[in-house]
């Protein structure tokens, strides 16, 4: 089995735009169905459903938090494998440019 591990710097670099967008659009969408959420506890305070919503919200906001956090650090990560990937080829060029 052959595996092609060649992927360029700029597809690194747009691969990360991309998921920045995926975070940037889903941020309001998230924050709307937690709050539509959070809503439906209070308004259900008095009944039992009221405070399993609420924790619901609560659980489901540390989640979709954590989530996009976990996007945004992939893109990092992306974003400094091109850097670093930049930087060998530097190096490796300027040590064979005498040859």
């Amino acid at each position: 089995m052959s595996w092609d591990q060649n992927i360029s710097q700029g597809e690194l670099r747009l691969s990360a735009g991309a998921v920045d967008t995926l975070v940037k659009d889903l941020q309001p969408v998230l924050a709307k169905a937690l709050s539509d959420l959070t809503e439906a506890g209070t308004s259900f305070a008095p009944w039992t459903a009221g405070a399993r919503m609420t924790g619901a919200s609560d659980g489901w906001g540390t989640a979709l938090r954590t989530l996009q956090q976990t996007f945004a650090d992939h893109a990092e990560g992306l974003r400094g494998l091109a850097n670093g990937t930049d930087v060998m080829e530097q190096e490796i060029l300027s040590k064979f440019r005498g040859w």
